[in-house]
C-alpha cells in the first residue's frame, strides 16, 4: 500500500474536521484496496450501506469533500450483484495546492525549537500544507507530526512488525472503534472520534491536554471532554490525568494498550471484531433473499407475501381467479413468502424446462392438428343429411361474405 497516502488521509482529516466518514472509508480503502460492493464497503468501514450509499458521489464524480471518486455506484437489476456493485478510489490531492508531503521531509511546523529530535536531512513541511492550515497548538502539532513519521512507514499489514501491528491496531471496522448504538455496542468502543485521534498520533503515547484534543479532532470544549471521558471509562490504564502546574494534561497510552507484542497493558478487546462478522452473516442473507427475489418463483411469491409492502393493492387489483387451487388461496392468505416459493418452485419443475426455441411448440401443433380435423370430421359426418347440408351452406355463406352484417 502507498504509505504517503495514509500520511495524506490524517493530513486532510486534520484540516477538515466534518470529513471524518470519508476519512474513514478512504483509510479503508487503501490499506484493504479489494474492498467494492457497497455493502462490503460498509462492512469493513463499519457503517451502513446506507451511510456508504450517501457519501459517495456520482458516477465519475467526487464526494462532497473530495476524499472519494466514484468509479461505479451500481445500477437497478434483478441480479444482486449488479444492484451492489460499487468501486469507490481514494482521491489524492498530490498533484493541487494541498499536496501530500513526502514520507522522507516530516517534521513539525511552528516554532518547536529542540522539543522534537529531527532526524538528519528532514526538512520542514511546506507552508501550504494541511498542518499549518488547521491552526493546532504546538504539543499538537508534535504529537501529530510525531504520528505522520510513523504512519509514513506503514506499508503492510501482513507479520508481526510494528508497522502491521499499527495498521491492525487501526482497522476502522474493529469493535473498539464501533459506534454502533444498543445492546450490540460493546462498552470498551471509542468511537469515530477516538478512531480519529489515534490515526493522528500514529497510534504512539501522547501527553496532550482538552484544548490539544479539541485542535486535533475539531471537537467543541464539551465534546473533547466527553471523548477524555469515555477513553478513561472504556479502557482502563489507555487514559492517565496528570496535574501539569495550575491544569491537566492527560497521557493516552495508545501502544501501550494496543500493541499486541509489546504493549504492557494490551487489552485483548480491541482486536476484537464481531460486529462485523454479525453484519457480514446479515449481508449473506440479504444477499440470499435478493438472488431469489430475482427468479420467477421468488418474486411472485414476494408479491403475495406479506413481506410486500404493497400487498393489499397488489391483490385488489390482481384478485385470485376462481380456478386457484384450495392450496394457493390458503398460502396467499397466510402470507409466508418462503412457503410461496417453494409453492411456485414445485410449480415450475412440474411444468418442466422452458424450450430453447419455439420449434418445439410449432412440432407439437403440426402432431395435434390432423387429430383435431378428424375428430371434426368425425363430429360432421354424424349430423344428419338435412344438417349437413345447412352446415355446408352456412359455411359458404362465411366465406362469400353473403348474409354477414
Amino acid at each position: 500500500m502507498n504509505s504517503a497516502h495514509l500520511v495524506e488521509i490524517a493530513q486532510r482529516m486534520a484540516r477538515e474536521s466534518q470529513a471524518l466518514t470519508e476519512a474513514v472509508i478512504s483509510w479503508q480503502l487503501v490499506t484493504r484496496p479489494y474492498l467494492d460492493g457497497s455493502r462490503g464497503i460498509a462492512r469493513w468501514s463499519n457503517l451502513s450501506d446506507k451511510t456508504v450509499r450517501e457519501v459517495a458521489g456520482p458516477t465519475g464524480g467526487l464526494s462532497e469533500f473530495k476524499f472519494l471518486w466514484t468509479r461505479t455506484r451500481g445500477h437497478s437489476s434483478a441480479t444482486v450483484d449488479e444492484r451492489e456493485e460499487m468501486q469507490l478510489r481514494f482521491h489524492s490531492n498530490t498533484r493541487t495546492d494541498y499536496r501530500s508531503t513526502s514520507p522522507k521531509n516530516l517534521q513539525a511546523p511552528g516554532p518547536l525549537g529542540g522539543a522534537l529530535a529531527l532526524g538528519e536531512g528532514e526538512e520542514k513541511i511546506l507552508e501550504g500544507n494541511a498542518v499549518v492550515s488547521a491552526r493546532i497548538s504546538e504539543r499538537g502539532q508534535e504529537a501529530l507530526a510525531n504520528g505522520l513519521k510513523t504512519l509514513a512507514r506503514l506499508d503492510t499489514m501482513k507479520g508481526m512488525g510494528e508497522g502491521a501491528r499499527i495498521l491492525r491496531a487501526l482497522d476502522a471496522s474493529l469493535d473498539v472503534w464501533s459506534e454502533t448504538q444498543g445492546q450490540d455496542a460493546p462498552d470498551f468502543a471509542l468511537g469515530r472520534q477516538g478512531w480519529k485521534l489515534a490515526v493522528l498520533c500514529g497510534l504512539r503515547d501522547v501527553t496532550l491536554s482538552v484544548a490539544d484534543i479539541q485542535d486535533l479532532t475539531g471537537l467543541s470544549k464539551r465534546g473533547a471532554q466527553a471523548l477524555v471521558a469515555r477513553m478513561t471509562k472504556a479502557l482502563p490504564g489507555l487514559v492517565q490525568k496528570i496535574r501539569q502546574g495550575r491544569s491537566f494534561v492527560y497521557e493516552i497510552a495508545w501502544a501501550q494498550v494496543f500493541d499486541e507484542a509489546l504493549g504492557e497493558r494490551y487489552d485483548e478487546r480491541v482486536a476484537r471484531h464481531d460486529i462485523r462478522n454479525r453484519r457480514a452473516a446479515q449481508d449473506k442473507a440479504v444477499q440470499e433473499t435478493s438472488a431469489r427475489r430475482g427468479t420467477g418463483p421468488g418474486y411472485i411469491a414476494y408479491l403475495h407475501s406479506t413481506a410486500n409492502a404493497k400487498r393489499e393493492q397488489y391483490l385488489a387489483d390482481r384478485p385470485l381467479p376462481e380456478s386457484a387451487s384450495e392450496e394457493f388461496k390458503a398460502l396467499v392468505a397466510e402470507g409466508n413468502e418462503m412457503a410461496l416459493f417453494e409453492y411456485f418452485k414445485a410449480q415450475e419443475v412440474e411444468a418442466g424446462p422452458v424450450p430453447d426455441s419455439p420449434a418445439v411448440l410449432v412440432e407439437e401443433a403440426a402432431v395435434s392438428r390432423p387429430a383435431q380435423e378428424f375428430l371434426g370430421a368425425q363430429r360432421f359426418m354424424a349430423l344428419s343429411e338435412q344438417d349437413r347440408q345447412e352446415t355446408l351452406a352456412a359455411m359458404r355463406r362465411r366465406m362469400s361474405g353473403v348474409g354477414s352484417a
